[in-house]
C-alpha cells in the first residue's frame, strides 16, 4: 500500500515540504525532506531539504540548524549593503561577495594588502604580523579583547614540534594550529577531570608542558592531575606515568619505580633526551625525573626539599653531583644536541645546566625568592632573570628563555644574555617590532623549525610568534 507523507517545516521563515522521494537525485541532493531521511543522524539531528527560494527545484540535504544559518546568511546578503567606505577599492558588507574588506574604516587594510609590522591584520587573513622578520605577532587571540576570532581560556604550554606542527595546552584542552593559523581542538573538554577517552571526550586539568615523539604521539605534563598523559595521533588519551588524580590524598607525593606506581607533584614540563627517554620537570618536588623507554621512572637530578628548624620545607640552589644538587620549583626543560639538559630553575631566578652528571649555573645568579630576581643583560655571570619558567634551544645551540617575571624573551648565546623581544620589566600587550613588543608574563617558549619562537603570553591570554 503506497502512502504519501507530507511534512511542513517552518525554519526561520522559509518552507521545507516533504513528499515521496525521487530516486534520480544524486547523493546529498533533494526535492523534499523525505529525500534526506537516509542521512546519518546523531543526537536527534533533524535533516531537511534546504532551498534558498521556493522556485528552486533541487535542494541540498542539511541539518536543520545549518539550514537556519544558511537562510539567515542569504537574507542578510539579499537585504544588506555592500560599499567601500574607506575608498581602498574593496567593499564590505553582508551583501558583498568575496573578497571582503575586513576593516572598511582603514584604507591600509584589505585583502591582498602587504602585511607590515603593526597591530593590524593588513591582508585580512585572520593573522597579525605573520611571517615578518624582526616582528612579534599574535597567532591566537585571547580572553580579553581578542584580536582574532579564536579564543583560548587559559593558555599554558606551546610546542612547535619537529614535524612542523604546533600544539597548544589550554586550561583543559589541547589544540592544534595548522599552517594558516587555524586552531582546532585535538583533545579535552571544557570541564576539568582526568578521563582517558578519545578527542573531546577526554578530560584534563591544567595541562602544561608538551613533547612529541617520532611516531607523532603527544605527551602532556598535567600539573593538577599530577601525572603524564599520552595522546596518540588519532586523539586517544591514555595515562602514561603517575596516578592521574587531583585529590588531596594523591597530591604531594614523590615516588620512583614503574610508570604505574611512580608519583609526581605538579609535573609541569616534558622533553625527550638524547636517548629517547622522557624527562619530566617534577616542579613541586623540585626534581628532574626520567621515564625510560622500558617504563621506569628514575631520578635524574635534584635532592628535593628539606625541613628547617620550624618544620617548613625549604629548597636550595646548590650545584654539584646531579642527585645532590638543589632546585627551587624548576619549570622548564630543554636538551641540546650533545645531551646537555638546560633547566629553568624558576624560584631560584636562574638557568641551570646538567652535563656529565653535574649541575652548574648556566646563566644568572641562583638566589631563591621572587624578591631576589631582577633584570640585566650581559655576560652570563652578571645577567639576571626573574622567575624564568621555560627554556628551549635551537639547532645552533642558542638557548631561549621565557623570563616570566621580566615580561620578555631572552637569549643566551656565546656566553652572553640579551633580550630578544619585549622591554625588560615592562608588561603590556603590543604587536610590533622586537624592541617595541610587549608581553605580560610569558610562560612558555618553543623554537620552530624556521627559527621563529612561539610564546605563551599568559597574562594576555594569547599565543604570540616572534620572527627573527
Amino acid at each position: 500500500m503506497n502512502r504519501t507523507l507530507s511534512l511542513l517545516a517552518v525554519l526561520g521563515g522559509f518552507l521545507l515540504i516533504s513528499m515521496p522521494a525521487c530516486t534520480s537525485l544524486e547523493k546529498g541532493q533533494c526535492k523534499q525532506d523525505i529525500d534526506c531521511s537516509g542521512m546519518p543522524t546523531k543526537r536527534g539531528d533533524l535533516w531537511v531539504c534546504y532551498k534558498q527560494t521556493p522556485e528552486v527545484e533541487i535542494g541540498k540535504c542539511m541539518k536543520a540548524k545549518d539550514a537556519r544559518l544558511a537562510h539567515e546568511k542569504y537574507e542578510k546578503k539579499l537585504h544588506g549593503k555592500c560599499e567601500d567606505k574607506d575608498g581602498d577599492g574593496v567593499k564590505a558588507g553582508d551583501a558583498c561577495d568575496p573578497p571582503i574588506d575586513c576593516n572598511d574604516s582603514d584604507a591600509a587594510v584589505k585583502p591582498g594588502a602587504t602585511e607590515i609590522c603593526d597591530m593590524k591584520d593588513n591582508n585580512c587573513n585572520g593573522l597579525i604580523n605573520e611571517g615578518l622578520q624582526r616582528c612579534v605577532g599574535t597567532v591566537l587571540g585571547g580572553k580579553r579583547d581578542p584580536v582574532v576570532q579564536f579564543m583560548i581560556t587559559l593558555p599554558a604550554g606551546v610546542l612547535a614540534a619537529a614535524n612542523g606542527t604546533v600544539w597548544v595546552a589550554d586550561q583543559h584542552q589541547i589544540y592544534h594550529i595548522d599552517s594558516k593559523g587555524k586552531a582546532t581542538r585535538f583533545a579535552g573538554s571544557n570541564k576539568p577531570g582526568h578521563e582517558d577517552k578519545k578527542g573531546k571526550f577526554a578530560r584534563f586539568d591544567e595541562p602544561r608542558g608538551l613533547a612529541m615523539d617520532q611516531a607523532g604521539n603527544l605527551y602532556v605534563a598535567e600539573c593538577k592531575n599530577n601525572c603524564i598523559r599520552k595522546i596518540s595521533p588519532d586523539g586517544q588519551v591514555r595515562q602514561y606515568a603517575g596516578l592521574c588524580s587531583s585529590k588531596a590524598d594523591d597530591t604531594g607525593l614523590d615516588e620512583l619505580g614503574d610508570t604505574s606506581s611512580a608519583r609526581f607533584w605538579c609535573p609541569i614540563d616534558v622533553v625527550f633526551d638524547k636517548d629517547g627517554s622522557l624527562l619530566v620537570a617534577d616542579m613541586l618536588n623540585s626534581k628532574i625525573k626520567r621515564i625510560t623507554k622500558d617504563g621506569k621512572v628514575e631520578l635524574v637530578a635534584g635532592a628535593g626539599g628539606k625541613e628547617d628548624e620550624n618544620g617548613y620545607t625549604v629548597f636550595g640552589n646548590s650545584n654539584g653531583p646531579a642527585k645532590k644538587a638543589e632546585f627551587n620549583e624548576p619549570a622548564g626543560l630543554a636538551v641540546g644536541s650533545d645531551g646537555t639538559i638546560y633547566i629553568a630553575d624558576t624560584k631560584n631566578n636562574c638557568i641551570r645546566q646538567l652535563k656529565k652528571g653535574k649541575v652548574t649555573t648556566f646563566a644568572g645568579a641562583c638566589e631563591g625568592g621572587k624578591d631576589k630576581g631582577s633584570y640585566a643583560d650581559g655576560p652570563v655571570s652578571k645577567a639576571r632573570f626573574k622567575l624564568p619558567q621555560s627554556v628551549d634551544i635551537d639547532k645552533k645551540g642558542t638557548v631561549y628563555v621565557a623570563d616570566t617575571g621580566n615580561h620578555c624573551i631572552r637569549m643566551i648565546k656565546g656566553g652572553v644574555v640579551s633580550t630578544v623581544a619585549g622591554k625588560g620589566t615592562q608588561l603590556g600587550y603590543f604587536d610590533g617590532s622586537l624592541d617595541e613588543a610587549l608581553f605580560n608574563e610569558p610562560w612558555t617558549v618553543s623554537v620552530a623549525n624556521d627559527g621563529s619562537l612561539y610564546v605563551v603570553d599568559y597574562g594576555n591570554y594569547r599565543i604570540r610568534r616572534v620572527m627573527r
